[in-house]
């Protein structure tokens, strides 16, 4: 153990944002409370229609608990910088209000922190479950100990992203870099892999928590709702890496046009507009739309998928064997 390892332990929050759907919140708070060494428990309500989570929360009568409902609706991911700034821990992780966190969390980064007192962020396995945790699937292991940007934008590029929904951050670290709030899509994974070369990150080999799956979810239901801000995400981590002239800067680009690609390829198969309709309408009012309009604009074929009101047979099956070949890595 380091020399240096101070004997107050940092502080720890557990943040839970909620918004209408009760589904799982008891089982999520459960979970929260199994953190022992977990000095806050935050539940911060966007502005929701009922009063249920108030309730729940009274009725374990447990000191920890912190409630505190917003005044207006603030969406996902204004409300995970409304708890990040309401959040009396040194560190900070957010939770889903329908899923779970590992009991030993704390334990496993003490052991992390220990050694690198300037770790802003400590995380695991990413893992998803349905039903229960006897059910779950890991979707992406990371080795254990310090990984750099470099590495995690690697693995990003070669394999698609997929970043633990969960990780332990330093918040001062979380306040100077917030998520962005609007609008609503993958947020989360385009924080990380665009601000990861501003912190020092540390991997457990173990699942710190579980990311809940079921058929009302939003990601379920909109496949935009995670992959709007795909585009932007993997052009951030270009220009990143177009700095230290690295060669993956271009695969980044590249993967980038692979998304807006499969949208524009999926409108074709299924006989509809629905993105290039998107692409046109919202170009200069959605942040991420706007990114992905600037890219078609560029790519000669992606241009003429968007413009040409009945794709012909040629760019689309121009399209499929770009993706095929993996030029446009998918």
């Amino acid at each position: 153990m380091n020399d240096d390892f101070k004997l107050s332990q940092p502080t720890y929050t557990i943040s839970i944002p909620v918004y209408n759907r009760v589904y799982g919140f008891k089982e999520s708070l459960d979970s929260a409370l199994s953190v022992k060494e977990c000095t806050e428990i935050l539940i911060v309500d966007d502005n929701s229609d009922t009063n249920d989570f108030e309730i729940i929360c009274k009725s374990y009568n447990d000191n920890r608990i912190r409630y505190f409902k917003n005044h207006i609706n603030l969406g996902l991911f204004g409300n995970w910088n409304k708890g990040i700034e309401l959040a009396k821990g040194d560190y900070i992780s957010i939770l889903c209000s329908d899923d779970l966190i590992n009991s030993d969390i704390y334990k496993l980064f003490l052991e992390a922190y220990s050694e690198h007192l300037d770790l802003d962020i400590f995380f695991g396995n990413f893992v998803t479950f349905s039903n229960s945790i006897n059910d779950s699937v890991v979707h992406r292991s990371f080795r254990s100990g310090l990984i750099s940007a470099l590495e995690l934008y690697t693995d990003a590029i070669n394999n698609g992203p997929c970043f633990p929904v969960l990780s332990v951050i330093k918040r001062d670290k979380a306040i100077q870099y917030p998520f962005v709030s609007k609008p609503h899509s993958g947020n989360d994974w385009l924080w990380i892999y665009t601000n990861a070369h501003h912190l020092k990150l540390y991997a457990s080999s173990q699942t710190l928590n579980y990311w809940r799956r079921h058929p009302n979810q939003d990601a379920v239901l909109s496949q935009s709702v995670t992959m709007d801000c795909w585009p932007l995400m993997f052009m951030n981590i270009s220009q990143y890496l177009s700095s230290k002239n690295n060669w993956l800067a271009g695969k980044a680009r590249r993967r980038a046009k692979a998304v807006i690609l499969t949208f524009l390829l999926n409108d074709q198969k299924n006989k509809q507009e629905n993105w290039i309709n998107r692409i046109k309408k919202e170009k200069n009012d959605n942040y991420f739309i706007k990114t992905i309009y600037q890219i078609v604009e560029n790519d000669l074929l992606l241009k003429k998928m968007l413009y040409k009101s009945k794709i012909s047979p040629f760019y689309y099956f121009l399209g499929r064997l770009i993706r095929k070949i993996k030029y446009y890595p998918s």
